[in-house]
């Protein structure tokens, strides 16, 4: 993927759409703007400065506010401006974010979640995993993740 992102292919469009017009209907039900871009996002830089936010124990903020500016505004999560945003929102030092992540530090941290990833087969994001083996892929309503838990006795 390029730094940039990249258009969305046509043969992925149909699937692509289909997917988007389920998400709005959640979105639309629950009074939430939900926006699509036509291309796709590079990542890579958010993943790493989740890292970073984790360490810092504001993870969880900091991807929501991540999430936000991808789908709630349609900004581009590959690009600094809108990561600094996102760590001011969740209460990072957006410089420090910045630098450390740009050093480097957690490319390796996140190669390797990567690499976990790939060996478990997930292909498709989101993928939630239950107990260590039931997948869910996809967005899906909170009942579906309560009858899987349910149904697994966890």
């Amino acid at each position: 993927m390029p730094p940039e992102g990249m258009e969305m292919p046509v043969e992925y469009q149909d699937e692509t759409d289909a997917t988007h017009a389920r998400l709005r209907m959640m979105a639309d039900s629950g009074g939430l703007k939900i926006v699509f871009s036509g291309r796709i996002r590079n990542s890579r830089l958010a993943l790493e400065a989740t890292e970073y936010a984790y360490e810092q124990g504001l993870g969880n903020e900091f991807h929501r506010a991540v999430f936000h500016q991808l789908y709630g505004e349609g900004r581009d999560i590959g690009s600094w401006d809108v990561l600094r945003y996102a760590a001011r929102a969740a209460g990072l030092d957006a410089g420090e974010l910045e630098k450390t992540t740009t050093g480097g530090t957690y490319a390796e941290v996140l190669e390797k979640k990567l690499v976990a990833v790939h060996e478990l087969g997930i292909k498709a994001v989101p993928t939630y995993v239950i107990n260590g083996s039931h997948r869910i892929v996809g967005a899906h309503a909170y009942s579906v993740f309560e009858e899987a838990i349910a149904g697994l006795g966890v």
